[in-house]
């Protein structure tokens, strides 16, 4: 038993991690692909708009300039209809805007409306850097999560008296549309992606973020903006040159559902500036699957456990009813000469001081020994002999086992009435029929009532044996093998297991009624002949 359940855990277990490596493996390549789909779209993207930038960066200091000039003579609170429409000439969708910021950095007077009021101070120390390089800043582009489109922005103090405002004026780019609706495509239709961004980083310390996956537009807060900023920076403190980083991330205060991938490059455009991609997986399904196959591997052992136990208790039953063969069959070697030697010393007794009370019990208590021999006998031997099967007539038949028992019932203080109504004849053994009668006989002899009266009945070709006792709990299985509802009245428990076996052998019908105290067992018999 130890062995086999040893064994069974051990291919357990084995089979689990298997299954559990192959599970781990699959889902780590199918991330593995998608991150460097997400990665090869999202570079290519870049790398065009980067050249955009590259060439789009002079042009975008002069115009600057240009408005710088104006302002000057102008003053701060101009209108800048003018001078918008001055870059902007001959240009389609007016691509330049301009922006005045106060002395807090929070924009009052642009070109557009939408980043009125909007807090320029999270850039102030580049601001403050390319003052003191005494140049005008041009950033890298940015993706604007309220226009959603790509933009670079200038920048500059504006002369005394107004020299803690910034000027900036910014460029749309375009011809990135397709691109970038393919590449939110990809990511959109993966459901296991949570969030893909990128960011641009120079060595000035610039820090631009890309948002890929598709969102409903919206105007960033200035603490947004600053932990965007911020969150680029860590990453990259954090992670080196051209290889794959796995986080988990803790989103929402689920800390073991979201897992990021991070890999650093280059920019093919800059050689001051590296790239970081960034691609954020829901996990959820992932760890489902992993949950249903550590429930399905724990019911898969607790049913095995059962199993294997199951088993072991039939087999040990098994182990039982084989002991107790072993005994019937000892038995019946032990049994056979001392029961010859009492029944002729009976016989002798009874010959020569004649019969009397005493030779009676001993003659009684020798016919129910010779009734259990013939039953275990009968028991080894039915297999594999052939009875002679002869006809019968049941009505004499059944007349001669009632009289061999009414001296065994008399001492026993019981009594055996047999009643007859019937001319039937069958086709049976003789002795599977004693079998039949005599054990029926005996079991209503052990299990009937004190000064009772047994009735023995044949109407027609239905034989029954009715008796006054404890009632029957369960009619069906007092039929199997070694099975007794009462263990005092002793028995091995054989007698109608082999009754039943010798009914279905000849095709005869059982049926066992038990109410009020009164238990009748009925045979229907096939006749050849019937009155």
């Amino acid at each position: 038993m130890f062995f086999i359940v040893a064994l069974f855990l051990s291919i357990d277990i084995l089979g689990y991690f298997y299954i559990k490596a192959n599970l781990v493996s699959s889902h780590s390549k199918e991330q593995l692909i998608l991150f460097s789909n997400i990665q090869r779209n999202s570079s290519d993207l870049l790398t065009k708009l980067l050249y955009k930038y590259s060439l789009q960066k002079d042009t975008l200091e002069k115009k600057h300039t240009e408005v710088l000039n104006y302002i000057e003579r102008h003053g701060v609170d101009v209108n800048l209809s003018d001078i918008h429409s001055g870059i902007n000439q001959g240009l389609k969708n007016k691509p330049y805007n301009i922006y005045l910021s106060d002395d807090n950095l929070i924009i009052k007077n642009t070109t557009l409306s939408s980043d009125y009021g909007f807090n320029l101070s999270f850039a102030k120390l580049q601001f403050d850097n390319h003052k003191k390089e005494n140049r005008v800043g041009v950033s890298a582009p940015i993706f604007e999560t309220l226009s959603t489109k790509f933009n670079s922005y200038t920048d500059s103090y504006l002369p005394y008296p107004n020299h803690k405002k910034i000027l900036q004026v910014s460029y749309t780019y375009d011809g990135i549309e397709l691109q970038l609706d393919a590449l939110q495509k990809l990511i959109d239709d993966e459901s296991r992606i949570k969030d893909a961004k990128a960011y641009i980083l120079f060595s000035d310390g610039y820090v631009g973020d890309f948002l890929f996956k598709s969102f409903k537009p919206y105007k960033p807060t200035l603490q947004e903006v600053k932990e965007r900023i911020n969150g680029g920076l860590k990453l990259s403190n954090d992670l080196s040159d051209n290889q794959i980083t796995y986080k988990r991330l803790t989103i929402d205060g689920v800390s073991d559902r979201y897992k990021a991938v991070y890999v650093v490059q280059k920019s093919p455009i800059f050689d001051d500036a590296q790239i970081i991609y960034s691609v954020v997986f829901d996990e959820d399904e992932y760890n489902k699957s992993l949950r249903n196959l550590n429930g399905f591997i724990f019911f898969l052992t607790l049913f095995g456990l059962l199993a294997i136990y199951a088993i072991f208790k039939i087999r040990f039953k098994e182990f039982l009813l084989h002991q107790n063969d072993i005994f019937v069959k000892h038995s019946i070697h032990e049994i056979k000469t001392p029961l010859s030697i009492i029944t002729l010393n009976n016989q002798l007794r009874t010959k020569t001081f004649g019969e009397d009370e005493f030779s009676k019990e001993i003659d009684s208590a020798v016919k129910i020994l010779t009734n259990s021999y013939d039953d275990m006998t009968f028991l080894m031997t039915n297999k594999s002999v052939a009875y002679k099967v002869e006809l019968i007539d049941l009505n004499e038949f059944v007349g001669r086992r009632v009289e061999y028992f009414k001296d065994i019932a008399q001492s026993y203080g019981r009594d055996i009435r047999y009643s007859v109504n019937s001319e039937c004849t069958i086709h049976i053994s003789d002795i599977e029929l004693t079998r039949l009668i005599d054990n029926n006989l005996s079991n209503a002899i052990k299990y009937s009532n004190l000064h009772s009266t047994i009735v023995v009945t044949l109407t027609k070709n239905i034989l029954s044996f009715k008796t006054l006792g404890e009632a029957i709990e369960d009619s069906e299985k007092i039929f199997e093998k070694y099975v007794r509802e009462v263990d005092s009245n002793g028995g091995f428990g054989l007698g109608l297991s082999i009754v039943k076996d010798i009914t279905q052998k000849y095709k005869i019908g059982i049926r066992v009624e038990s109410e009020n105290g009164e238990n009748i067992f009925s045979y229907t018999f096939g006749c050849e002949g019937e009155g």
